[in-house]
């Protein structure tokens, strides 16, 4: 047993002096390498990888490696186990069926004279379930303990049961997706190893504890933050060689509206009978204005200069995902007959002239105010689909306020504000590194920050934006369009 140690020993001494005479960034390269070092020490221990630098590269490959590189690095060409590739379980079946006979037979009353008759009927039974257990262990959702399955419907199904079905502890995220026909070689095992200790000693100047840590502040520029590795990714063929810096969309600050205006109280969205916009419409696309005027000014307050302002359908989330969110403009007609001026038009041809008021009106007051347009989303169908929303007529005049709340104007639209001192990118996309490992490449992805300015995110996040609203509509909401680094 001493014998082997210091023949391991004297193998990772081997490592480490070809390591040093080629130099730290060739050590294992895939060619022009003389690799009886690595020959060696994997002929001695195929799981030498797992001792390579006192284990800590291995250690660190389980921590942060992706589920299915973990299933990829652990295959041996068979793909993955059954058990891993769905979400929940259960005993299996026949087992349970087996049990409750086994115990029936158990509870019989050997004083009747039908005993012998009934464990022979029992004992028949616990024989064909077993034979229809050793059917079901050639299917894929099946094997000697449990039944497999990921549907929800059959996990709902099953609750009434005595045997449910469970979360499945085996179960790996991607798992379907893994088919390797190629498995790493121990020797292309080890080669990894080897990738991820001169990643750390590259980044980490070999502190594992800091490659390890995503919070901890590793390295600081005038322009970012380093942080630690998020993540390493095995992947087979087909990944070009490269180093890869992909940066987010900017991060601008603005804000959203969504408001439904209806008429009541003698303030109307549009006047009866006419489609031009009324008083309600024009005091909110006045307030609009001034917010945006007023956010302008706040930013140029603090030296910000060419500010622009234009409409988005897109904000991203804290994760850099987009999110859409359409400039729209609905109306609609409530029930009550149409007269004076539309008294020739149908509900549908009113509401689709109201929202062509709006959306004219709108291009008018916000371009005027220096707003980039886009083209909106025009809804007029109403409710009713037909140009109208509510119920019937009744007839009755005195019924007319009920009425009213179903001839409304729905608006949807976001803002964002634009200036060359605005445009630097507050979260950066994570820099990976690829590397060729035989057929297998190695991907280490590490948490990287751009520096905000600290004045500035604290002022967006505590921005409140006034609070008016036209009289008698419902209220407006506005929602500030801030950085995905803080939501």
């Amino acid at each position: 047993m001493e014998l082997k140690i210091e023949m391991k020993k004297e193998i990772l001494s081997e490592l480490n002096r070809v390591r040093e005479i080629m130099g730290l960034s060739v050590l294992l390269e895939q060619e022009n390498i003389d690799r009886d070092a690595a020959d060696d020490a994997v002929a001695e221990n195929p799981n030498i990888y797992k001792e390579f630098e006192g284990g800590k590269p291995y250690e660190l490959f389980l921590l942060k490696a992706t589920p299915t590189s973990k299933l990829y690095f652990e295959s041996t060409g068979e793909g993955v186990k059954d058990s891993q590739r769905f979400k929940y379980r259960r005993k299996h079946p026949q087992l349970v069926f087996i049990e409750k006979v086994k115990l029936k037979i158990q509870n019989l009353d050997k004083t009747k004279r039908n005993y012998d008759t009934m464990v022979e009927t029992l004992t028949a039974r616990i024989e064909k379930a077993k034979k229809t257990y050793n059917d079901k262990l050639e299917l894929p959702r099946f094997d000697e303990k449990y039944q497999y399955t990921s549907s929800k419907d059959t996990v709902k199904n099953s609750r009434g049961g005595d045997n449910p079905f469970e979360e499945n502890p085996e179960f790996v995220e991607g798992a379907q997706r893994v088919k390797v026909e190629v498995p790493l070689t121990p020797k292309e095992k080890l080669v990894v190893m080897e990738q991820i200790r001169r990643y750390v000693d590259k980044n980490y100047k070999g502190d594992y504890e800091a490659a390890a840590d995503t919070k901890k502040l590793s390295k600081k520029t005038s322009s970012y933050r380093y942080y630690g590795i998020k993540s390493m990714k095995l992947s087979p063929k087909g990944i070009e060689v490269k180093k890869i810096e992909e940066e987010r969309p900017p991060v601008l600050p603005g804000f959203e509206e969504k408001i439904q205006l209806t008429d009541g109280g003698g303030n109307s969205v549009f006047p009866n009978n006419e489609w031009e916009v009324g008083d309600q419409i024009k005091t909110w696309a006045e307030e609009t204005v001034e917010t945006i005027n007023s956010m302008k000014s706040q930013f140029a307050q603090k030296g910000y200069k060419d500010i622009t302002v234009e409409m988005t359908d897109t904000k991203y989330d804290k994760d850099g995902k987009v999110i859409k969110i359409p400039y729209t403009i609905a109306t609609s007609a409530s029930r009550i007959p149409n007269g004076g001026k539309a008294k020739d038009l149908t509900f549908l041809e009113l509401s689709e002239k109201r929202a062509e008021s709006v959306e004219n009106y709108l291009q008018q007051v916000f371009s005027s105010a220096g707003v980039k347009m886009i083209e909106p989303i025009i809804s007029f169908q109403g409710g009713n689909k037909d140009g109208s929303s509510g119920p019937e007529w009744s007839g009755r005049n005195e019924d007319r306020p009920k009425y009213e709340q179903y001839k409304y104007c729905k608006i949807a639209v976001a803002f964002k504000l634009s200036s060359p001192g605005l445009e630097e990118d507050e979260v950066l996309a994570e820099p990976e590194t690829v590397t060729k490992v035989g057929e297998w490449n190695l991907k280490i992805t590490r948490q990287i920050k751009g520096r905000p300015f600290k004045d500035f995110i604290t002022w967006i996040t505590s921005w409140e934006l006034p609070k008016g609203r036209p009289s008698n509509g419902k209220k407006s909401k506005r929602n500030p369009i801030g950085c995905p680094a803080y939501d």
